[in-house]
């Protein structure tokens, strides 16, 4: 699905990196309609305000949270089968009344991983007693993220302005300069 909307993005000859994330978003948000999303002022807003409240969840590749991450992002694999583990041992038994930010480079693995929490979540086994948990979907990801110029740290948690792109496609999303090297 996502190489089929860069092929049909790359036919519109559209350059503008600004331009390019808003299609990306309304596509995001099209494929996954029923994963409330999150705006990155919003986001900073309760990273700044309320940190307590929320669990960071970076959804990309070990080699991507190396370049740069959200400060306070916790790693995790969605495509290992350890996700609802993940949910069930270490964010149920103390994330009561907690958001839950999930993000990638543009949003669309992000979502994915969002939209199973929200399925896992809503099943018998993810119900817990006086737990409320909402998950959500950054908007736009890191490459929206950076391109704001909003704070972002490396592996040795230092700020950082570089994002690893995913793919030389999805670098048509960032400025030359906000792009790491892959």
């Amino acid at each position: 699905m996502a190489t089929q909307f860069l092929q049909e993005m790359g036919n519109l000859n559209i350059s503008d990196p600004k331009e390019m994330m808003s299609l990306v978003i309304k596509w995001v948000q099209k494929t996954f309609p029923n994963v409330e999303s999150v705006t990155t002022g919003t986001l900073q807003c309760w990273m700044e305000e309320k940190p307590e409240e929320l669990i960071i969840l970076d959804t990309r590749s070990p080699a991507e949270f190396e370049v740069s991450h959200l400060p306070g992002a916790i790693l995790i694999d969605p495509q290992s089968d350890t996700l609802q583990e993940f949910l069930q041992k270490q964010l149920l038994p103390e994330s009561k009344n907690k958001n839950i930010i999930c993000y990638c480079t543009v949003g669309y693995r992000s979502s994915m991983t969002a939209q199973s929490m929200n399925e896992f979540l809503s099943s018998e086994a993810g119900q817990t007693p006086k737990t409320t948990l909402k998950v959500y979907n950054a908007e736009g990801g890191l490459a929206k993220w950076a391109s704001e110029r909003r704070l972002m740290v490396d592996k040795q948690e230092q700020p950082i302005h570089l994002v690893h792109p995913y793919s030389a496609a999805w670098a048509k999303l960032l400025e030359p300069e906000l792009q790491a090297q892959i």
